[in-house]
């Protein structure tokens, strides 16, 4: 009778293992050709080792890859993840596939760059938690010390992101809403370089080439202010650089003068929170619907401790 009863339970236990299933996570950063992205990708897959989750990441080939993200998005649904975390590359341009999402009854949670909300809204869709930075109050940042090196005066020039996103418009909002109160301060050009290194170059040399006494370009991402800085060194100017994001080759400009600053957000704290998030909603509790991961302004007098920060996520 006993041995009849170790079987039993031994045939149970099997099962048990068999038909267990580890939590997976689809994972779509916005792009992996930026290290901005691979900073939060490698903090999300640190937080689901520590947690025992699967991390299945995929990815655009660029900023701007929205029906690259559909696609990806379908196949994990098909896949029947767990949940999905993604910064969209489109506030707007997802609606058909977060319907998809929510019909398969599979969460998702919103990193860096928001939904539009008046959009979900509008689609009838039930709102989905947002993890990031205020893109907003961070350019306002940059914006505060822009005037401080300009000293309230000068030709300034701003790079945007890609249109229609969420971030692309509060980046530059803060921005200008702060810089365009000084009576000295003249905005002589605004002109979307896409996030991206050549297209922040070959726009910066239009603008420099149109306005040459320009004194300073405030690039709403790195990428696009390392492109801006090779033109300006090209031209032989004097213009200041600020640009946003912290990723390393900016922090190296920092370091050597190159470039006067950049807003620090903190993508690896989205990529953890996310995971997180991501296990409370399938453990049935409560989760925020933004949360706030910070911003800073990183220079000369703070960089070294900022690099030390992001060395352990490479």
């Amino acid at each position: 009778m006993k041995k009849v009863l170790l079987t039993v339970l031994l045939v149970a236990l099997i099962g048990c293992f068999a038909f267990a299933k580890t939590m997976t996570i689809g994972f779509i950063p916005m792009t992996l050709s930026n290290e901005y992205f691979i900073t939060m990708v490698n903090a999300a897959k640190l937080e689901a080792d520590k947690l025992g989750i699967e991390l299945l990441v995929q990815a655009g080939q660029r900023h701007g890859s929205a029906q690259e993200q559909m696609q990806i998005m379908e196949n994990m649904i098909t896949r029947r993840v767990d949940a999905i975390c993604i910064v969209p590359s489109s506030s707007q341009g997802l609606i058909p596939v977060l319907r998809k999402a929510e019909k398969a009854n599979i969460p998702v949670i919103n990193l860096d760059t928001k939904f539009d909300a008046a959009a979900l809204e509008a689609a009838g869709l039930k709102p989905i938690p947002f993890i990031g930075t205020d893109n907003y109050y961070g350019a306002e940042i940059a914006g505060w010390f822009a005037l401080s090196l300009l000293g309230g005066e000068g030709d300034v020039a701003i790079l945007t992101g890609v249109a229609g996103q969420q971030n692309a418009a509060d980046r530059r909002n803060g921005f200008y809403d702060i810089i365009s109160k000084e009576e000295g301060i003249n905005i002589v050009a605004e002109q979307t370089a896409n996030w991206e290194v050549e297209q922040g170059y070959n726009v910066t040399q239009n603008i420099l080439q149109a306005n040459p006494g320009l004194k300073l370009i405030f690039a709403s991402n790195d990428n696009m202010g390392l492109g801006a800085r090779r033109a300006i060194d090209e031209a032989k100017k004097d213009v200041v650089v600020i640009g946003y994001d912290a990723i390393s080759a900016a922090l190296d400009g920092i370091k050597a003068g190159t470039i006067a600053g950049t807003i620090a957000q903190f993508p690896a704290e989205m990529g953890i929170m996310g995971v997180q998030t991501a296990l409370k909603i399938k453990n049935g509790e409560t989760v925020p619907n933004y949360v706030q991961t910070g911003s800073k302004l990183i220079y000369q007098g703070n960089v070294d401790w900022f690099k030390e920060y992001l060395s352990q996520y490479e």
